[in-house]
């Protein structure tokens, strides 16, 4: 179901080199960001949800799944630390499954193969695996497989929804978030999982709705968003939930932060300029820049390494 179009492949090996696409002057003015690295995300330019890729300056987007044209939707793009796959979720079998692909979206499968809701997937740091949530029991709970999609395993077992796992730079921790501590509330906290006894730790602790858990490189602190302040922002954290730090600071929700792979960067979704886009700021929430300008929405941003 893969739509390789117009010059795909060519821009794509073309990135360092440029093909297609923005004026001379707004690449330079683009390219004064200094993220150098490229971003999966999900758009809805072509009147549907597709996994797209661009540079880090927002240059050269490129569409990779191609299968809105089909009324399909392929959503929540992560990339293996060594860039060479990407794990989304995509509908196109009847209902959201997890499927992985090339980094250039060829061979797209389908790896969790279920008839229940299976979404939000995160490599390992090894590539080995996966971890996603899922409604197959019942309620939303945290699962792994290996990368090929076989030993589908549980790894929560409560009332509550656990979702949007991340797992952590040494692979022996998972954050998400979840209400498991206040079932009646739509408030979510941030926890980490121990992947190998299954004990879990509240990070977050507080009224407001934590959500979006995302490792720096080094493992050392945690960037998500929180209605803490009023609105959702984007925060980071310790990795043991100590010193909450505020980035950014608008009327309007900042979601969905990630850390770019040198630690240098986030990369989050805003809806200040009046519809999702895909927005880029330093570590410590400083140069925060556009780089999608087409209104099409565009969310769930990842960096592909």
């Amino acid at each position: 179901m893969f739509d390789a179009r117009d010059g795909m492949w060519v821009c794509l090996i073309a990135v360092a080199v440029g093909c297609g696409g923005s004026a001379p002057e707004e690449v330079e003015e683009r390219a004064t960001t200094g993220a150098p690295q490229r971003i999966i995300y999900q758009s809805e330019r072509d009147d549907g949800v597709d996994v797209w890729l661009m540079n880090g300056d927002g240059s050269e987007a490129v569409n990779l799944t191609g299968n809105a044209a089909l009324g399909y939707n392929d959503r929540h793009p992560t990339a293996s630390a060594d860039g060479g796959k990407i794990a989304f979720r995509s509908d196109r079998d009847g209902n959201p499954d997890v499927f992985i692909m090339n980094a250039d979206g060829t061979e797209q499968t389908n790896l969790s193969a279920h008839d229940a809701t299976d979404i939000d997937p995160s490599f390992s740091p090894d590539g080995a695996r996966i971890t996603f949530d899922s409604d197959r029991d019942g309620n939303v709970e945290i699962y792994v497989m290996d990368a090929d999609g076989s030993h589908q395993v549980r790894l929560t077992e409560n009332d509550a929804l656990d979702s949007h796992p991340f797992w952590s730079p040494d692979g022996r921790q998972i954050t998400f978030y979840s209400n498991r501590d206040n079932l009646e509330s739509e408030a979510m906290d941030i926890y980490v999982l121990d992947v190998d006894d299954g004990g879990v730790t509240r990070l977050t602790e507080d009224p407001s709705d934590n959500r979006y858990p995302s490792w720096s490189p080094d493992g050392r602190r945690i960037t998500f968003s929180s209605d803490r302040d009023g609105n959702p922002e984007i925060y980071t954290m310790s990795s043991d939930g100590s010193d909450p730090v505020r980035l950014t600071d608008n009327d309007a929700p900042d979601l969905a932060p990630a850390w770019s792979p040198d630690g240098d960067w986030i990369v989050f979704r805003s809806e200040r300029d009046g519809s999702p886009e895909i927005y880029v700021m330093r570590a410590d929430g400083s140069e925060q820049t556009r780089l999608t300008t087409d209104g099409a929405g565009n969310s769930n941003p990842r960096w592909l390494p």
